[in-house]
């Protein structure tokens, strides 16, 4: 089955139904300017979704929710440059987070996907046909039908919430009228997070609920006037090592650090993955091994993803990694002597070479 198309043409509802009705098994790869998403089928039922905007989200929000450390989590990233294994299961297996709380993460993370692609009306997707029997790391996982009806719903509702919180940047104070006795169970996970620092962007990592669920969740307890609204943290006066992780790894990350690595390559050789980390961020050798490998694995999705956008827009993998810097889907001086890759005949081999163990295989 060979498809692919615009947006603006076939709507992604629709991709994702006809997908689910053939019974198909393979990857929908969707993607717009420097954003892209996976949506992986097997037999027609959703087995995993991942974007850009929120592959690198997990370990933060368990940071935020007090499930685990910095500390513990660097190690855990650093056990995972050199198994490639999938870092929940990792931090399971270590007894650092549950089970439940990994599923609850990664529902999560599955319907903010959904929430941001069904509302992208421009850009391409592509359906790969590509055969595998594991399901994803997510259970239960509902059927299309459903995701897609409860997902329409939240952002039907949303510009009513937006309206109330207009930015991520707010901060909420308790009025100190009511206890946590008075709060309904559900809404637990967001109240005990409201302390009049944390910002709206912060609880809504720290409550494992999505953008949607723990904003209407503020609204109820702001309307309730068991909250208010305190002043706002703006992002450039977050803590500079968290601030500059965020700028790397986070939501949008994709354009700004195309834009940081030009500026760079005016002034200094690029050297991945050391010379090319802010001071901020860069630490004594013996001290930086997980930042550098969290960078590492991170730089391999990178390539990953303009791979397959270039691969969309083609229909076929470049010869070499230089082709992607010119068609603008990489920064130049992101190739470098250390990123190994070898187009084959239907996929290709990338990884860091120094790191035999990360092998990414297409």
């Amino acid at each position: 089955m060979s498809l692919k198309g615009k947006l603006r043409d076939f709507g992604i509802a629709d991709i994702l139904q006809l997908l689910a009705q053939q019974q198909k098994t393979g990857i929908l790869l969707v993607e717009r300017k420097s954003e892209s998403a996976e949506i992986y089928f097997l037999k027609g039922q959703v087995v995993e979704a991942r974007s850009t905007q929120h592959a690198d989200r997990l370990g933060e929000m368990f940071i935020r929710g007090g499930y685990v450390t910095r500390e513990q989590l660097e190690t855990a990233l650093a056990r995972q440059t050199d198994t490639f294994e999938y870092l929940g299961n990792i931090l399971v297996r270590e007894g650092i987070v549950t089970h439940e709380i990994l599923q609850q993460s990664l529902y999560t993370q599955m319907n903010e996907t959904f929430f941001d692609i069904l509302q992208w009306h421009d850009g391409h997707y592509k359906f790969i046909t590509e055969k595998f029997k594991k399901k994803g790391a997510l259970e239960n996982i509902p059927g299309i039908q459903s995701i897609l009806l409860d997902v329409l719903r939240m952002i039907d509702e949303w510009p009513k919430i937006k309206k109330m919180i207009p930015s991520f940047e707010i901060i909420f104070k308790l009025t100190g009228e009511q206890s946590a006795d008075d709060i309904e169970s559900d809404e637990l996970p967001v109240y005990k997070l409201i302390d009049g620092k944390r910002n709206v962007r912060e609880i809504i990592d720290g409550s494992l609920l999505g953008r949607y669920a723990a904003c209407k969740i503020l609204v109820d307890l702001l309307q309730d006037g068991f909250i208010k609204r305190g002043g706002r943290r703006e992002a450039e006066q977050q803590e500079p090592r968290h601030a500059v992780i965020n700028l790397l790894f986070g939501p949008g990350a994709y354009a700004l650090l195309l834009a940081a690595l030009m500026l760079i390559a005016l002034y200094m050789p690029v050297d991945l993955p050391e010379s090319i980390l802010p001071p901020l961020i860069r630490q004594e050798p013996a001290q930086s091994t997980p930042i550098k490998s969290y960078y590492s694995a991170r730089a391999l999705h990178r390539f990953r993803y303009a791979l397959e956008a270039f691969n969309c827009k083609k229909g076929n993998y470049p010869s070499s990694l230089q082709e992607l810097e010119t068609a603008g889907l990489i920064s130049y001086g992101m190739v470098t002597e250390k990123i190994y890759y070898k187009k084959k005949t239907a996929d290709y081999s990338l990884r860091v070479l120094g790191q035999e163990n990360a092998v990414m295989i297409k």
